[in-house]
Order: structure tokens, then sequence, then C-alpha cells
């Protein structure tokens, strides 16, 4: 049989690798520029209409002076301001001076009084940048600079106001010029990153013709009305009621939100999410405005939900018992300081002593936590809130009330908090402490589920089946939405593709969302069962579903319909980041552009060019286009960056083959599989690569590993089956083609080679 290098080429660059194109949140393709302007203008109102509703926080000082004190002096009172004497003076006088990386950097005073730090940034040139305003206030500050296009950066040179001392946001990691996460860079631009969450009704007001900004908001800082809402006329209508109002009558211009708005008025800067509309409004619903990141196949969060890369308090509070049970912000937080209600295990004890409805289990602390009174191992936020430091001097309580696992530690690395305090000792220590101390207890719900998202990241197949059951089990909406996102590598398997259309009608949108985006697989452009599964979710109540399925049926959407015009402006929003143009490059490639799709991916390599994955799309477009040779140095660039992530080997395989370089296909393969033994297909193609070469046997022992691998393949026992035939094998290539064709029952090839021998 002509079988090998044919069917190689067959799994090329092209068809293998359009699986690249996920749903990455941001983006504005050229060719729906003008119509993106449109549909942003249909979503939101213009900047003068929008802030004519508010009045300020100082008007709420007449009525409201309690609040407004606490409020005043706390980090979201001074989240964003100008410089002020009396709290900025000791950064810049006497000079100070931080040596970071190979340069060093000095913050002072110059003759006319004016803060500046002298820095190496645009340009790569050494100069002093005024400082016009701070952003953040305990535990550090950082400057904000002016940059071309009414930009403000974000300095990596920061101050903390404890140490009275500069230091670098970055450590001992600083940022090169010409990284995205330079100070020069997108990764530090105010008005895209910072400005939304340190200000009140912020709008960023991008143009992409330009790029430059035309940044407005409300008012500087978290005002009232950030959390509050537009209350303009709720301050008339208290100052000149209508007449015949008696006293004490309600105000009909208020509207009262509920405990869960509330969080999510909270959520949406407390949060590591992507930007749907730019423009949420106090009361309106997280999931309309934002996509949220919940634990998944990547690593911000720990299998166990603790949190790893930064990503604030939401999604992990989301995901706990905590929530579930009914718990709010509110609950433990004075909503005007920010400070807890109750010091140390008070504040755990309101519902953890007993008394409450519904009832909380009753905990005494020192029976419970194993350590002595006035230990810090006695703080219940010790145990159950460890804490991650960010930017270096930001030390946060995780806020997924998780339990310590020395178990979990040692199978798979996640922290526990026995070792974060005691670092002299080694996880078998803890792991034998808290046996003693819990015993069988510790073999709870939560650590299964840990175990099985572990094993899920590293594709073990079992896991697939574990997914699926945890769909129908899990109470937690966060949880049941990870297992979404995990199942999405097994998304072409009937079984999880099945379970992810049931999750299609859940009632939580942060599911629903995960389950389309799971669904979504260049594959699938010709499964009319999903995408007629998936038609319904362009009218779904929540625009981040909605969204989501525009994305998944973007080849077909009529960009004018509701979610193809929210769609675009989401891209539209993004546009200013590589992020951005990346998904940008996506929806034109989707759309039959290949050279705008092409212009926008080299966009977002001009503005961080040490990005793998732009690199990887790049060489996906090149081949389309066929220019394999861009498409090979576009990979090996990607390689270059990443030199451990298997994927971009395995397309490299792809692409020399297709050049014709069977020897550097072989040897790209063969590093693939060292890399990533789970990568099924690449040792399909290694198997089939040593069958083109006259190595059967080496063939084989390929295949067999790519079965363990993706045990759903059909192709795989099939591929093997025609080596052992053309061996003569008959007996081991009936058994092979009989397994392909118990996974793919419709396997014209696998059948006629059945008959063929059978005969």
């Amino acid at each position: 049989m002509a079988f090998g290098k044919k069917l190689l080429i067959t799994a090329g660059l092209v068809a293998a690798c359009t699986a690249g194109f996920f749903f990455f949140r941001g983006g504005t393709a050229s060719a729906p520029e003008a119509k993106s302007k449109i549909a942003s203008d249909a979503i939101l109102p213009p900047d003068d209409v929008t802030h004519a509703g508010y009045a300020g926080s100082k008007t709420c000082l007449d009525c409201h002076q309690a609040e407004y004190t606490a409020w005043m002096d706390s980090n979201h009172g001074l989240a964003e301001r100008d410089y002020r004497q009396d709290m900025d003076e000791k950064a810049f006088s006497p000079k100070q001076t931080l040596q970071h990386g190979k340069d060093s950097s000095e913050a002072f005073l110059d003759a006319d009084g004016l803060a500046k730090v002298l820095t190496r940034g645009l340009g790569n040139e050494r100069r002093a940048y005024p400082v016009v305003r701070i952003i953040g206030n305990n535990p550090l500050r950082q400057f904000l600079v002016p940059a071309p296009g009414n930009r403000l950066q974000t300095l990596d040179v920061s101050y903390d106001p404890h140490r009275n001392e500069l230091f670098d946001v970055y450590g001992n990691d600083p940022r090169e010029p010409g990284d995205w996460g330079a100070w020069t860079g997108q990764g530090m631009n105010w008005n895209s990153m910072c400005a939304g969450c340190h200000n009140t009704r912020l709008r960023k007001n991008y143009d992409p013709q330009t790029n430059s900004y035309h940044t407005r908001m409300a008012e500087m800082s978290v005002g009232c009305e950030a959390c509050h809402g537009p209350m303009k006329d709720h301050v008339e209508w208290h100052r000149n009621p209508p007449p015949g109002t008696s006293k004490g009558a309600k105000d009909p211009t208020l509207k009262r939100q509920s405990r869960d708005q509330m969080l999510e008025t909270c959520a949406a800067c407390h949060a590591r999410r992507g930007e749907l509309t730019g423009d949420m409004v106090p009361g309106e619903s997280f999931f309309d405005h934002f996509s949220l990141t919940v634990t998944d196949a990547t690593d911000t969060y720990h299998p166990d939900g603790q949190v790893r890369d930064e990503n604030y308090e939401y999604a992990s509070f989301l995901s706990s018992r905590m929530h579930h049970v009914g718990i709010r912000c509110g609950d433990c937080h004075e909503p005007h300081s920010g400070k807890r209600l109750v010091q140390g295990n008070l504040l755990c004890m309101r519902c953890h002593g007993g008394g409450t409805e519904p009832p909380a289990t009753i905990i005494d602390p020192l029976t419970h936590g194993k350590h002595g009174e006035g230990s810090p191992g006695n703080d219940c936020t010790a145990c159950h809130m460890p804490v991650t430091t960010y930017m270096q001097r930001h030390p946060r309580h995780d806020h997924g009330f998780t339990i310590p696992d020395p178990l979990l530690t040692k199978e798979f690395g996640v922290p526990n908090a026995c070792n974060r305090c005691h670092t002299d000792k080694d996880a078998d220590w803890a792991l034998k402490k808290t046996d003693e101390w819990y015993g069988e207890r510790m073999n709870r719900p939560t650590r299964t589920r840990a175990i099985l998202i572990a094993k899920a990241r590293q594709g073990e197949p079992s896991a697939r089946d574990g997914l699926i059951a945890l769909l129908k089990t899990e109470p937690i909406a966060a949880w049941k939405a990870s297992a979404c996102h995990l199942l999405e590598q097994w998304s072409m398997d009937p079984a999880a593709s099945t379970a992810l259309v049931s999750q299609l009608a859940d009632p939580s949108p942060l599911v629903r969302e995960a389950a389309v985006r799971s669904l979504i697989h260049p594959s699938r452009n010709r499964d009319e069962r999903i995408r007629m599964a998936l038609q319904p979710l362009l009218a779904d109540p929540s625009r981040s579903v909605r969204i989501a399925a525009a994305w998944s049926l973007v080849d077909t959407l009529d960009l004018d319909s509701k979610a193809g015009k929210e769609l675009v402006h989401m891209l539209d929003l993004n546009s200013d980041q590589p992020t951005g143009r990346m998904q940008l490059s996506q929806f034109a490639f989707l759309r039959g552009d290949s050279a705008s799709a092409i212009k926008q991916i080299r966009k977002a390599i001009e503005w961080d060019a040490n990005s793998p994955p732009f690199h990887h799309d790049l060489a996906i477009l090149l081949s389309t286009t066929g220019d394999s040779a861009g498409a090979i140095r576009a990979l090996q660039e990607a390689i270059r960056l990443a030199p451990e992530e298997g994927e971009y080997r395995y397309k490299l395989a792809l692409a020399l083959n297709e050049s014709g370089d069977t020897q550097g296909a072989l040897k790209a393969l063969e590093k693939t599989v060292e890399l990533d033994p789970g990568n099924g297909r690449a040792w399909y193609n290694l198997g089939l690569a040593r069958s083109a070469m006259n190595q059967p046997q080496e063939a084989i022992a390929a295949l067999v590993s790519g079965e363990r691998a993706a045990p759903s393949d059909a192709s795989i026992p099939y591929a093997r089956a025609t080596i052992h035939a053309r061996l003569g094998q008959r007996d081991l290539a009936i058994q092979a083609v009989t397994q392909a064709l118990q996974l793919r029952q419709d396997f014209p090839e696998a059948i006629q080679l059945l008959r063929a021998l059978s005969r």
C-alpha cells in the first residue's frame, strides 16, 4: 500500500495548525474596522452623555459623612491621584537611587519642585520623566508618566511607603526596552491596563487609525459612584425634592443592588478577566461585560484552585464553598474602608461559632488547627487563605478557602500552607502530620477533584471520563466551567462533545461560555450537529456567551446581528494590545481574508516580538499562502523563544516535511514526543515517517505510544494495521483495524482494509 509520506503530508501545517486559532480575549481586523465603529457607537452612548449623570464623590459628604470619611483615605479613595506633597515627597526628596538589572533610576524633585524619575525608556535613552500621577496607596505606589498618543505609562520603578524605598515591580527579573512588559510597552500602558480599575466610569477610547487614546472618566480614583453608579439624579432629588414630597419619602431615583449585584460590582476590578465592552455600570451582570479566567489547562491557578499567577480574588471566591453557601464580600469587609469587619479568628467565628442560618460547621480553632494559642498557625487565614506576594511588595490572601494538602504537593507540586510556614520541613513531613491529625478526613472530594484536574492538565486519557462525571455531580459553577475548559482537548471525542453540548443549557453563564469555547474547533466547520447546538446561543441572555457563540460561528456570522456587533465591538475595544491584534488576525483568517490576517499578526509581533504564540500563528498563516520557508522561519523563532514547547516542534516537523526535508521533520517529531509524550498526533506522524523510511518496527512502537496518548483517535490503530498488513502479520493487522472501527464505525479505509484481510 502507498502508505507513509503521502499521509504525513495530508496532516500538514495547514490542516493541523488551524487548531492554534483559539478564543483569546481581545482584538480589530482591517476588514471590519468601519463596521466596528458603528457597532461601538451603537453599544456605548457618548462620553459626555454618560458622564453627565455623575455628581462626584464630594456631593455625598453632606448626607453620608461616616461613609465618606471611611472611604476618603482608603485604598479605593486613593487608587489614583495627583502628586501630593504630604504623601509623596519622601519618595523624591532627598533623591533616591535604584539599581535594577543593568541600569539605575533616580527619583528626585527638580529645581521647580516637580517630581521626576530619571530612567531608561522611550527610544532607549536615559532621561528625566515628569511624574504626573500616582496610582496605588498601600502597600505600594506606582508613578505615571506621559508618552506619545495621549498615553500614560506606568514606570517599573515604584515606591514602598513602609520602607521608604524605591523598588522594581519585576524584582530581579527586570524587563528590557522592547519587551511588552517593559514600562514603555503596552503591558504597562495606563490607558489599557490600569485606568479602568483605578478610576470611576472610565472610557479608554482607543483609536486604531492613529494608535492613540482619548481616555475620559467621570472622576479620578475609585469614587462613590464607581460602586453605586451615577448619582446626579439622586443628589438633585435630595437637594431639590419635588413639591409635596414628605420627609423620609423613598427616593425613586435609587436602584438598590442585591448582594449578588454588589459582588459582581466588586468583581469588575477584583478579577482576572477579558474585556467585552469597556463600560460596566454597577448593578449590571459581570458576565455581560467580562470573560472570566478560571482554573483551566493553563497554570494561572493551581489544580486545587489556589492562586498562582496574578489573578485577584473573584474567580477564587466563586470556586469556594463560602460563595456557594451564600457568603458575599460585605460579610467580611466593610465596603467603604475595605477593612475586615472583625480582626483575627473572630471574623471566621461569626459563622463557624454556631448559630448561623444556614448552619456552618462549628470549629474550635485550637482543636481544629493543632497550633497553640498565639501561634501564627492558629490563625484560620494562615491555613485557608495563604498569602502570595505580587509585584514584589503586595501580599494577597487567597480567597478560594482551600484546604492544605501536602499529598498534592508531593504528587503535583501544588503548594500547601504547612510548608509555606515550615520552610525547613518537606512535604513528606507535612503529609505525615496531616494524616496523624485528620486521617481519612483528608481524603475529601476537593482532593479527588484536584487530582482529576492535575491529571487532565497532563493529558491523561482517564481524566476525560472523570471530567464528564464531574459535570454531572459538581454543584459549584466555577468548577463545572473548569471541567468544560479541560474537556476541550477531548472535544472531538463523541462522549466529551456530548457532555459539553449538555452544558450549553446550564443556568450559569460561566459554564455556558466555557462549554461554547471548548466546542470551538476548526475540524467542526462541517459538523452541523455542533453548529446547530451553538446557533441558539447567539441570542443567549448573557453577552459573554453570545460573543463566544459568535466566535464559534464566525465564518458565517452576520456582523450586523446583535451578537455580530458585540463581537466586533469587543475586537475594536482590544485592538490596542498585541493579543487583541492576534485575535483580529484569527478573525480575518476565519472570514477568509489571509492578507489582513498576516498584517494583524505582524502588528502583534511588532508590539511584542518575544511572545512565541504570535510567531506560531504567523507560521500558520504563511503556510496557507504557500510560503513554507517563511513558516519554517517563524516556527524556528517561536522555538527559540520557547524551546520546551512541544507543539511548536510538532508544527515545525509538519512544515519541514511539506518542504521536503524528511530528515529534519523526523528529528523535530522525535524532539516533540520527548518534550510532550502525550501528543498523540506527533506519535502518529512519527510512526508514519518511520514507516516511510522503511523502519516498520520503530514505526509500530511509535504508533503504540500514540494509541496510549490518544486512545480515541481511530487513525492511529488504522495506521498500525497497515504496517502489520504490509509485514504479513495478518492477525495483528485484523486486531488493529478492528480497534480502529470500534472507535469510528464509518471509517471507509478501515472497512476496506478489514475486508481485504478477511478474504
